[in-house]
C-alpha cells in the first residue's frame, strides 16, 4: 500500500466552519456544532484520500520568530473569537478521541510545522496532501510528492497548476511575493509593483539578488521603483518562506492512522 500523509491545517478548517455558523446565537451550541461538522469534514477527507498517516496541526498561541523579525507581521488581522480560541483544546480532544493525531508546537506557526512534515515525508518517498486554503503552501508544490487540497472549493493544486495561477513556477513564488507583498499577513512588497510588473521584472531575472545585481537591465521607471528596496525584499522573502527544518519531535510512524 502506498504511504500517504494527510496534513490538515487545523485552524484554517475550523475557523471557516465556525464562520459558516454565525447565525447560531448560542455560543456553546455553536462550538459543539463546529466540532461535529469538523469531524464530518475529517471523515470525508479520510474517505477521499485513504491516508496511511494523518495529523491535524494547530497554531501555537503567542508570537513566533516572524513577529520577532518583523513586529508588524499579521498586524491588523481580525482576531479569533474568544469563545473559539478557548475551545481549541476541546477540538483537539475530540479529534484524538476519533483516532486523529493532533500536533501543536510552542513558538511555531502551523504553516512551518506542516511544511516541515511534508518536506521530510517527501524525502522518505511519502506523498503528502496538505488540506488548507492558505496560498503560502503553494511554494512547496515544486516537490511532486507534495500536493494541496482546498476542502471548501473541492480543488486540488499541484506543480503544474502554479504557473497558470501566478505566472511563475512554485520554486520562484517567494521571490514573487517579496516584490508584490502578502497583504494577508501584512508583509510589504515594493511600493508600485503589482503582479503584472513583478512578472515582467522576473522575466529578465528571477531572484531578488539577480534583480538587484542587474538593475541596469530595467527601465528608468522600474529602477526608480526598486531603488532602495533590496533589504526590504530580502526581509519579505524570509517572512513568506515556510521553514522546513522545524524540530517537530515526531516520527512519521507515530502519525499512523488506524481506520
Amino acid at each position: 500500500m502506498e504511504k500517504r500523509l494527510l496534513i490538515v491545517d487545523g485552524l484554517n478548517l475550523i475557523r471557516r466552519l465556525y464562520a459558516a455558523l454565525e447565525s447560531e446565537q448560542d455560543v456553546v451550541r455553536r462550538i459543539e456544532r463546529t466540532q461535529s461538522i469538523s469531524i464530518d469534514a475529517l471523515v470525508k477527507l479520510i474517505q477521499q484520500f485513504s491516508p496511511s498517516h494523518m495529523v491535524v496541526v494547530f497554531d501555537s498561541s503567542g508570537k513566533t520568530w516572524r513577529h520577532t523579525l518583523y513586529p508588524e507581521y499579521k498586524l491588523g488581522r481580525v482576531p479569533m473569537d474568544d469563545a473559539l480560541l478557548d475551545s481549541l483544546n476541546g477540538f483537539a480532544k475530540v479529534f484524538r478521541y476519533n483516532g486523529i493525531h493532533c500536533l501543536r508546537l510552542v513558538g511555531w506557526e502551523a504553516d512551518d510545522v506542516i511544511a516541515t512534515l511534508a518536506f521530510k515525508s517527501a524525502k522518505q518517498g511519502v506523498k503528502s496532501y496538505i488540506v488548507s486554503t492558505d496560498k503560502g503552501f503553494t511554494q512547496l508544490l515544486d516537490n511532486e510528492s507534495i500536493l494541496q487540497y482546498d476542502y471548501f472549493a473541492k480543488l486540488g493544486y499541484d506543480k503544474v497548476w502554479v504557473p497558470g495561477k501566478y505566472g511563475v513556477e512554485a520554486c520562484m513564488l517567494t521571490n514573487y511575493w517579496a516584490l508584490v507583498g502578502d497583504t494577508t499577513n501584512r508583509v510589504p512588497g515594493v511600493k508600485g509593483i503589482g503582479p503584472k510588473t513583478a512578472l515582467s521584472v522576473m522575466e529578465k531575472h528571477g531572484t531578488i539578488e539577480e534583480i538587484y545585481n542587474h538593475l541596469e537591465d530595467y527601465s528608468a521607471r522600474i529602477q526608480s521603483l526598486l531603488s532602495g528596496g533590496y533589504e526590504q525584499c530580502l526581509l519579505s522573502r524570509q517572512l513568506v518562506t515556510l521553514r522546513v527544518d522545524v524540530n517537530v519531535g515526531v516520527r512519521l510512524s507515530q502519525l499512523t492512522y488506524f481506520p
